[in-house]
C-alpha cells in the first residue's frame, strides 16, 4: 500500500475510532442519567474492569462491551437495550434488604 493511501486510511480509522468513543460516552451517559446512576466509585468493580477512576468511566467501559457482544453500533438506537441490560445487571448487584 502507498504511504499516501496508508496515511489516508490510519487517519480515517483515528476518526471512526474517535466518533465511536464519543457516541459511547454519550450513550453511558444518557443510560447513566436514565437509571440515576450517582457520580462516585460504587460501580467501577460491577460494571468495569477495575481500572476506571469512575462510575461514568465504568459505565462506558460496559456500553463498549455491551454494544460489541451484540454487534451494534453506537448509536440512540441502542438505547432500550442497553437500559434493559444495565437495569438487569444491577438489579443481580443489590443487596438484600
Amino acid at each position: 500500500m502507498p504511504a499516501d493511501l496508508y496515511a489516508i486510511t490510519t487517519v480515517q480509522d483515528t476518526l471512526i475510532t474517535q466518533s465511536a468513543r464519543r457516541n459511547v460516552r454519550k450513550l453511558a451517559s444518557a443510560v447513566g442519567l436514565a437509571l440515576n446512576i450517582q457520580p462516585g466509585r460504587g460501580l467501577v468493580m460491577v460494571l468495569g474492569t477495575g481500572n476506571e477512576r469512575n462510575n461514568q468511566e465504568a459505565l462506558e467501559t460496559w456500553v463498549a462491551q455491551a454494544l460489541i457482544e451484540r454487534d451494534l453500533l453506537p448509536t440512540r438506537e441502542a438505547i432500550p437495550m442497553l437500559l434493559r441490560e444495565l437495569e438487569s445487571t444491577l438489579t443481580c448487584w443489590e443487596m438484600p434488604s
